[in-house]
C-alpha cells in the first residue's frame, strides 16, 4: 500500500502534468506566433522574445478598425489637430483614385506593422530612399533625413528640421519624424486627417494600430502606405510623401520644393 507521502507526491505530479497539458495549446500558439513575428523584419522593438512580449502587452491598447476611414469625430479633434488637419495637401487637393485590386495582408501585430503580400519590386525601397534624400536636399530649411526613432534606427526617416513649427500638436508623439519606408516597400507616413481618410477609404493605406491611442501619442493621420507594385503606384507613393511633407510643414508658411 502506498504511504501518505507517496500519494501526495503522485497527486502533485498529476496536477503538474495536467497543468502542463492544459497550457500546451497556449504554448504552441505562442511559439508559432513568435516565429511569425520574427519573420517580419526588425523595427521599433528588440528583435527577440522580449520585444515580442512588449508587442503582445500593447495589444489590449491597439485598435482593430485600422481600415475604417474615420472612426472618430473630426470636429472634436479640431482643438488638438488645428485647422491644417482638415485640408488635403495633394496637388489640386485631389487624392489618388482608388487603388486597384485587394489590400495586402497585414498581420495584427502591434509593432512592427508590415505587409506580408504584394511586396514591392526589389529596387523600389532604394528609389523611395533616394526620393526622400532628394526631397530633404531640396528643402534644407524644413527637412532632415536621419535614422528613424520609431523604427529603432533600422530605417532612414524624414524629420522636420529643429525649430520648424508643427501643425497643432500633431507631431509631438514622434518628435518631428513623419515618414519612413520599410524593407518590403511599405511606409509609415503622417498625413492630414482629410488625406488619411481618403487614402484609407480608397485602399492605399491603413492606420497604425496605435494611431489615435492617447497613451501612444500617435496621431490619427499616421498610416501604413502599401508598397508600390509598379511604376504607376510608385508615382502615387511620391505624391503621398509630398502631401505628407506639405502638411507637416504647413505651419511654417514655407512652400515645399519638389525635387526634379
Amino acid at each position: 500500500m502506498p504511504n501518505a507521502n507517496s500519494i501526495r507526491a503522485n497527486q502533485a505530479l498529476v496536477a503538474g502534468l495536467a497543468a502542463a497539458l492544459a497550457g500546451a495549446p497556449l504554448l504552441a500558439y505562442t511559439l508559432s506566433n513568435y516565429r511569425q513575428w520574427l519573420a517580419i523584419e526588425p523595427g521599433g522593438l528588440p528583435y527577440n522574445f522580449f520585444g515580442y512580449l512588449v508587442n503582445a502587452l500593447m495589444r489590449p491598447f491597439a485598435r482593430t478598425d485600422t481600415r475604417l476611414p474615420a472612426p472618430y469625430d473630426r470636429s472634436k479633434l479640431a482643438p488638438l489637430y488645428g485647422p491644417e488637419a482638415s485640408r488635403s495637401y495633394f496637388a489640386g487637393a485631389q487624392p489618388p483614385a482608388r487603388r486597384a485590386g485587394q489590400r495586402p495582408d497585414v498581420p495584427t501585430f502591434t509593432v512592427p506593422q508590415r505587409q506580408t503580400s504584394q511586396k514591392a519590386p526589389a529596387d523600389t525601397v532604394g528609389r523611395e530612399r533616394a526620393f526622400m534624400e532628394a526631397l530633404a536636399a531640396a528643402n534644407p530649411r524644413l527637412l532632415r533625413l536621419r535614422a528613424s526613432a520609431a523604427e529603432g534606427g533600422h530605417h532612414d526617416a524624414l524629420w522636420l528640421a529643429d525649430g520648424v513649427p508643427r501643425p497643432g500638436r500633431y507631431l509631438n508623439g514622434l518628435q518631428g519624424e513623419f515618414a519612413h519606408p520599410h524593407g518590403e516597400g511599405s511606409a509609415h507616413v503622417t498625413l492630414s486627417l482629410a488625406d488619411a481618410e481618403a487614402l484609407v477609404e480608397r485602399g492605399w493605406a491603413e492606420r497604425h494600430r496605435l494611431s489615435g491611442v492617447l497613451a501612444a501619442g500617435i496621431s490619427w493621420g499616421y498610416v501604413l502606405v502599401y508598397a508600390p507594385r509598379d511604376e504607376g503606384e510608385f508615382e502615387v507613393w511620391r505624391e503621398i510623401l509630398l502631401a505628407s511633407t506639405r502638411f507637416v510643414a504647413s505651419a511654417s508658411g514655407e512652400e515645399v520644393a519638389v525635387p526634379e
